[in-house]
């Protein structure tokens, strides 16, 4: 039986801030029952309100599997939320909804699904939630969030504006529609100004996007001041840190950049100390990175015996085959207990830099897919894959922009898209669909040598047909990826690679009009 007057008294003293004579309390009461669910869950709730969401956790979770209570799991999986545990969080909160609804466990759950990338689970959650809760704001957020992640977003911003004409100090629905702007009129100046207004009405995470929207329009010295007083807020935010530096490594500060990139997490080698006899390379991020950063393993196994490099399975035949010397390994595969880097830094770790980029001539090789045509034969990738939103929309291009180029007599168009959802290879059969035969990456590699040029958004296309020495075009949109310098022509990390850039953020008529003249050189 608990003593509920020790308990009671260690609530009090939690309420004024006595957090240790709270804690010596609780930690008296467990001695005595171990294995009370009630108390080891009232000892949680006490560290989630002192902010210890590890021990939190660990309480709550011994709590639930004595008696699960809506109560309990649902503050189990807050914690985890607030650890960043984000699919654990999920898993609870959608358990937690099988004992009882509240909004708070839909917003928390929906918000998780967003984090991992569930957008079906996540609209779908959210359309439940607005239909039982069609009056709370987070319902109505939630609603917006998941319009816009399944592409409607002119319903989206209609539903944003309403809102805010009736609740005008509603700062986290000015920041959603700073998103809309960005992702629906490439309006960074726009964007700009109504995450001002949310960081205004109080909403501090609304800085760390208007580094952003000032970055993409390449006020890179702006943009930083942002970033800085995003961390003075979120000293340990990960992902500041790291656009932080990504905004100095488009301005080619090597140095600088790294130094703030590095500290992504999934690292235990610090700079400076010696390597040890194994290591392994993790290929982290996207496909695009590991082809482009591969490059530098040569030089890491001039410095160690044994070279081991966690990667994904569709690209493994393909990196065995061209770095006979080094193991490939899947990432569940990893000793843990072995010294590890990630293989976007690489180049840093050996003092590589930027203008001493290795083997731009290419460092690739692979068998040639025979291919006969009579015309040009032209490989064509449009769309971006999976890397958050934002960055998706921003490098594809509809493929109704290519018409021109599809429907010119003198090439012969062949479609590497692979994820394909703006349905490019059924709307234009005059184009040879050579994606829907790749297994892999080795499968890729051969179908691009067989191509005179390739045309391709910033994707792993690019990247792999740059890394094999083929003719690649490159579109980039006016706000590119970091790894480009603001380059407009050409580019350090591939010779064989021809920049076409938007001029401004909204039009492609000149990266397309100067296309077409180049495919018109080498047809005729």
């Amino acid at each position: 039986m608990i003593d509920l007057e020790l308990l009671n008294k260690a609530i009090l003293l939690t309420q004024k801030e006595d957090f240790d004579e709270a804690e010596k309390i609780y930690l008296n009461l467990l001695e005595q029952e171990p294995e009370n669910g009630p108390l080891l869950s009232a000892f949680g709730l006490f560290y989630v309100n002192i902010g210890n969401f590890e021990k939190a956790s660990c309480y709550l979770t011994k709590a639930c599997e004595i008696k699960e209570t809506l109560g309990t799991v649902s503050a189990l999986g807050f914690c985890e939320y607030q650890r960043g545990r984000f699919a654990a969080s999920a898993e609870i909160l959608e358990h937690a909804l099988g004992l009882g609804e509240t909004p708070e466990i839909y917003t928390k759950l929906i918000n998780s699904l967003f984090e991992i990338r569930n957008y079906k689970k996540a609209i779908e959650y959210s359309a439940k939630m607005h239909q039982l809760y069609p009056e709370n704001p987070e319902s109505v957020l939630s609603m917006i969030k998941s319009l816009t992640y399944s592409g409607k977003l002119a319903e989206a911003e209609i539903m944003c504006v309403n809102y805010l004409k009736e609740h005008q100090n509603a700062a986290a629905f000015w920041f959603q529609l700073g998103f809309l702007k960005e992702l629906i009129y490439s309006d960074d100046n726009q964007a700009f100004e109504c995450y001002k207004v949310a960081s205004e009405l109080g909403q501090p995470s609304a800085y760390y996007n208007m580094a952003v929207s000032l970055q993409k329009q390449g006020k890179h010295t702006e943009a930083e001041e942002y970033y800085k007083k995003t961390l003075e807020i979120f000293p340990n935010d990960e992902n500041t840190i790291v656009s932080y530096g990504m905004c100095q490594l488009a301005q080619r500060k090597f140095k600088e950049g790294y130094e703030l990139f590095f500290q992504r997490e999934g690292n235990n080698y610090k700079i400076g100390e010696p390597f040890e006899d194994e290591i392994v390379v993790r290929c982290e991020q996207g496909f695009g990175d590991h082809v482009q950063f591969i490059r530098y393993l040569p030089f890491l196994k001039q410095h160690v015996k044994k070279v081991y490099v966690a990667t994904r399975e569709p690209l493994m035949e393909l990196f065995k085959k061209n770095y006979p010397d080094i193991e490939f390994i899947l990432h569940k595969d990893i000793n843990p207990k072995m010294q590890s880097v990630r293989i976007t830094d690489l180049a840093y770790i050996l003092g590589i830099d930027f203008d001493n980029i290795p083997f731009s001539e290419g460092y690739l090789n692979a068998e040639t897919t025979e291919i006969k045509s009579d015309k040009l034969k032209v490989g064509l990738c449009w769309e971006a894959g999976s890397a958050g939103i934002r960055t998706m929309i921003n490098r594809t291009i509809n493929i109704r922009l290519f018409e021109d180029i599809l429907n010119m007599e003198n090439i012969q168009i062949y479609s590497f898209q692979v994820q394909d959802t703006l349905k490019g290879n059924e709307r234009y059969p005059q184009m040879i669909n050579l994606s829907s035969s790749f297994k892999n990456f080795e499968d890729t590699a051969k179908a691009l040598k067989a191509m005179d040029v390739v045309i391709s958004v910033d994707t792993s296309v690019a990247h792999l047909s740059g890394a094999l020495g083929v003719k690649t075009f490159l579109m980039l949109p006016y706000a590119a990826d970091w790894r480009w310098f603001n380059d407009t022509k050409t580019t350090p990390w591939y010779k064989s690679v021809e920049i076409f850039k938007q001029d401004d953020p909204i039009s492609w008529e000149k990266p397309f009009g100067d296309i077409i003249c180049r495919l018109n050189e080498y047809s005729s």
